[in-house]
């Protein structure tokens, strides 16, 4: 969490004041050199929104869920893969994507996002704890149980 704001020039997981910051945060992940405790939830908010606008939706996802996989393969962090919730965010961000100003640079729309994306909890709004906690929706798409997405 120290990477944060920091101003020695190590990768920054949030907060970032370019879009080459965000490429390194992407390398890293990809080439698992973060480590696993520092990979946040908002930066796979920012991995998945750079990707979101480098590929077309589907190959976006697929490229999710490949990295996230190798990452924890070389972490040794078992059952970190989740499906549904991969999917739901990746759409989730598709959708917010398509109303952010688009006219903005990466970084700063990705700023906006993870400011405003990591406060919320989705998940609970659409998901039920038991659905969301099950090796169903672990392993495979699972469309939500309270209420539905509108993407």
């Amino acid at each position: 969490m120290g990477q944060v704001g920091r101003r020695d020039g190590s990768l920054r997981t949030r907060d970032f004041a370019s879009d080459t910051e965000v490429a390194a945060l992407v390398s890293a992940f990809e080439n698992a050199t973060i480590p696993a405790s520092e990979f946040t939830h908002a930066a796979h908010i920012a991995v998945a929104l750079s990707y979101l606008d480098a590929f077309p939706p589907e190959q976006a996802l697929e490229r999710m869920r490949e990295k996230i996989r190798r990452f924890a393969t070389h972490h040794g962090v078992s059952n970190l893969y989740h499906e549904t919730l991969t999917t739901f965010w990746m759409r989730l961000l598709e959708h917010v994507t398509a109303t952010s100003d688009i006219e903005l640079p990466l970084w700063q729309r990705i700023n906006l996002i993870v400011e405003d994306w990591t406060k919320r909890r989705p998940i609970e709004t659409h998901y039920s704890a038991e659905l969301i906690k099950s090796q169903a929706a672990r392993d495979k798409w699972i469309p939500p149980d309270r209420l539905p997405t509108p993407f």
